[in-house]
């Protein structure tokens, strides 16, 4: 794939990581363009690249084996015991797909999930403003997916990219007070069975760090592949993980 014009990337200075007391990250950072956004994406994703706004961005670390970008092959994807419970246990949840507009109803939602369960993170704070740019700023095919109860309470939503060979999540929340239910999995699931059914091959699912605990749910949908030293490759309970699968 050639572009019309030079891609041009610069290196953000060094923050301190959010998941690990003394470790430093930079991110490596290129905007898109106005005409081939498209097509920038759908390449870069393939380079280990998330999307953010207007941005793309990859993680930068000493350790180039710290963080990385993680997908599920969706064709191989087989639910475990676990995953077939909390999959059988929300099947009345109505989910729709909306072009990615925020709502008042969405944003009281996913203030609820970052306070609690993300207190001490970058988006505890964020005002409906930053919400909203986070939802409605996007140059590609983006799209915020409801799940609904049946007397219409929204009880989680997934922010997601659709590019040509699967599907990005880019953010996900939803009622902690039903964290038994597993909403965080379903919605998972959920994306893995709609790209199926649109025969698309991956969901990207961000970034996995072995040694944050807010990562780990990453590792329970298999096979996963990680981008490290160019090439996409499958991560191996064992020696990745360090755990046995179900």
């Amino acid at each position: 794939m050639v572009f019309t014009k030079p891609q041009l990337f610069f290196t953000t200075p060094p923050a301190p990581c959010p998941y690990k007391e003394g470790e430093e990250e930079r991110k490596l950072v290129t905007e898109f363009s106005n005409h081939e956004a498209i097509q920038q994406y759908d390449l870069l994703i393939k380079s280990g690249f998330r999307r953010s706004h207007n941005y793309l961005y990859r993680p930068l670390y000493n350790n180039p084996d710290y963080c990385l970008s993680v997908r599920v092959r969706v064709d191989d994807f087989t639910m475990k015991k676990s995953q077939r419970r909390v999959w059988n246990k929300n099947q009345k949840l109505q989910a729709k797909a909306y072009k990615a507009v925020a709502t008042e109803e969405q944003f009281d939602l996913f203030r609820s999930y970052v306070q609690r369960r993300h207190g001490d993170g970058d988006m505890s704070d964020m005002s409906w403003d930053d919400y909203k740019d986070m939802v409605d700023t996007s140059p590609i095919d983006t799209e915020i997916i409801e799940f609904r109860t049946a007397d219409n309470s929204l009880v989680s939503a997934c922010l997601v990219d659709w590019v040509n060979d699967g599907v990005s999540a880019v953010y996900s929340f939803f009622d902690i007070r039903q964290s038994d239910k597993g909403l965080g999995s379903y919605m998972i699931l959920w994306l893995l069975d709609e790209a199926r059914r649109r025969k698309l091959h991956y969901l990207y699912l961000g970034y996995w760090i072995k040694e944050s605990q807010k990562m780990a749910y990453k590792s329970k949908f298999t096979p996963l592949e990680a981008f490290r030293a160019g090439a996409w490759t499958e991560l191996s309970f064992s020696s990745d993980f360090g755990t046995t699968s179900e």
